[in-house]
């Protein structure tokens, strides 16, 4: 499902599509194009939700840096997010990892006057402050280690924007559910508008929002239901 057909799905869930109208065919159509807009709104949100409890499993992905001589600073993927699991970068040449400074680098800056010109083996990182996701390396890599490759396991960014992006799901059953969570925040939002109140709180309350809600997370982890119920003896 593209986003665009998640949103052509939402306003049909609310009635604003019927059987005789077009389907938008892009964002910038002018029929109902005040709704089209929040239900883009809506299902950039639901989407943010979603990923903030770490429930969508594209989210997981890895990347990799090349090391350089002398080069003490290394941006990380564009879609970075998070690390997944445990921050670390794994050095598969010599079989080890690189983890954490502890306190980062203000407590760096004060255990090493020179961290950010003592050379030598890159044993640990830390966030570098600046306007793109970054971080630091300590030592910084000498020429034994240029061109060492470092991967990195983390959370990438699932949001959409264009109307051709794909929802980030497996199947149809998913993005039904997705958008009939989505549909309810819509519906909310176009409602509340004039009374400013907590369309998350309304969400939490809405029984078809938590059994829509119940149902992507089922189809998410896979699991099956239990089938037959007994007693246990320990």
């Amino acid at each position: 499902m593209t986003f665009i057909e998640c949103v052509t799905r939402i306003l049909r869930l609310n009635a604003i599509l019927r059987g005789d109208t077009d389907a938008p065919s892009t964002f910038s159509d002018t029929n109902h194009n005040a709704s089209m807009q929040l239900a883009i709104v809506a299902v950039q949100d639901e989407l943010t939700a979603l990923t903030a409890e770490r429930l969508i499993p594209y989210e997981k992905t890895s990347g990799t840096i090349a090391l350089s001589t002398g080069t003490r600073a290394y941006a990380l993927a564009t879609d970075f997010r998070n690390f997944y699991g445990y921050p670390h970068f794994y050095d598969s040449t010599n079989n080890r990892l690189i983890t954490e400074w502890p306190g980062g680098q203000e407590s760096l800056q004060v255990s090493d006057f020179q961290y950010l010109t003592r050379t030598g083996t890159p044993t640990w990182w830390y966030w570098e402050p600046t306007t793109s996701k970054k971080v630091g390396f300590y030592n910084v890599p000498d020429a034994t280690w240029n061109g060492v490759s470092l991967t990195y396991h983390y959370e990438a960014s699932v949001m959409v924007s264009s109307a051709s992006d794909t929802m980030p799901f497996h199947n149809n059953e998913e993005n039904y559910a997705f958008a009939g969570m989505a549909s309810r925040r819509f519906k909310f939002m176009w409602e509340e508008t004039e009374k400013a109140q907590d369309i998350q709180q309304i969400l939490e309350n809405d029984l078809s929002y938590k059994t829509a809600k119940t149902t992507l997370i089922r189809l998410i982890r896979g699991t099956n239901l239990n089938t037959a119920y007994r007693h246990t003896f320990r």
